[in-house]
């Protein structure tokens, strides 16, 4: 999620640029359409996945617990300034009860989760995000306790976490706080990136037969299973749901890495990836906030959203741009 544009890899934020435009569309769009279907069978997963990809443990525990807090700031600070404007904007702008608005704001930060139940009330979008730091710092963990294993051991590790994650997400009254079951199930879509990303060039020498392949299973499994939901804990045939996710992550990333060789259309999708946290927040504060969307016609609510956060976003990374330039010639 940095976005200083130092060691970056092109696809990567192009992928990020595309698949945080398809969030915003995904909740745009009626559910159960076809848009949406292919949409969430594997917009969520591919950000774990190049998370994954991009991912480099840490050395010792020294490095982890330094990673720990940088993530934090990456992070959870956005998470949590992004819970209290949702709760700003409801007490001042629609005039609600500051106490019940607190209350639920930091109640809903605590749990983390994507969709409410009755039980655990809900953040939003902003669940990735917290998501996203738990997985981390479980792959990391793992790894520093295997370092130097030439067995691989932290692989089965990460795979078993991963599906008590699963697990323990399919049970309402299991859900464990700060959507932990949720980072669990993450954790592997980190590694499938990591591993990805080891075996890289020995997966394109059969790349003529595996794209193919993966796109007939995609395109089967989205039809006949459906898609798995991180956000709501929504896992309909888990193994082939899962394997759906892997299988449409793999042919989007490729397609990305061709998408990438026109550089200029290519260029404003790894820009919007770079700054893709900045979008998210956005996304996540007015989603949490405005429903008028839904009372307009698809085509015009999808694209008018879409402008809508970008151009907010353009302003803020004006204003940060220019306000770095000042910090860097007033030091």
């Amino acid at each position: 999620m940095n976005n200083d544009g130092r060691n970056r890899i092109g696809w990567v934020d192009a992928a990020k640029g595309l698949a945080i435009l398809l969030v915003i569309v995904g909740h745009t769009v009626e559910s159960g359409t076809f848009t949406r279907n292919i949409i969430f069978s594997f917009h969520i997963p591919l950000f774990f996945l190049l998370s994954g990809y991009t991912f480099r443990p840490s050395a010792n525990w020294a490095d982890f617990f330094y990673r720990v807090k940088k993530d934090a700031v990456r992070l959870l600070v956005p998470y949590v300034l992004s819970g209290l404007v949702i709760a700003l904007v409801k007490i001042f702008y629609r005039h609600l009860a500051p106490l019940p608005v607190l209350r639920d704001i930091a109640e809903a930060l605590i749990w983390g989760s994507g969709t409410g139940d009755g039980i655990h009330e809900s953040i939003g979008v902003l669940w990735f995000l917290i998501s996203l730091f738990g997985a981390r710092q479980i792959v990391n963990a793992v790894c520093v306790l295997y370092k130097n294993d030439v067995k691989d051991h932290y692989v089965y590790v990460i795979g078993i976490i991963a599906v008590l994650g699963l697990g323990i997400g399919m049970f309402d009254w299991n859900w464990l706080i700060f959507n932990l079951d949720v980072s669990m199930a993450a954790s592997g879509f980190l590694l499938a990136g990591m591993e990805y990303r080891r075996f890289e060039e020995s997966i394109r020498r059969y790349d003529r037969i595996l794209f193919p392949a993966c796109l007939l299973i995609w395109m089967y499994l989205m039809k006949s299973v459906g898609y798995i939901e991180m956000s709501g804990r929504w896992y309909p045939e888990l193994t082939l749901g899962v394997l759906e996710a892997l299988c449409g992550s793999y042919c989007v990333i490729r397609f990305m890495e061709a998408f990438c060789f026109l550089s200029k259309p290519a260029s404003i999708l790894e820009w919007v990836g770079r700054h893709s946290l900045v979008l998210m927040c956005i996304h996540a504060i007015e989603d949490s906030l405005f429903q008028f969307w839904k009372t307009m016609p698809v085509n015009t609510a999808v694209f008018g959203r879409l402008a809508c956060n970008l151009v907010i976003m353009v302003l803020l990374v004006c204003i940060k741009d220019r306000f770095n330039k000042r910090k860097d010639t007033t030091v």
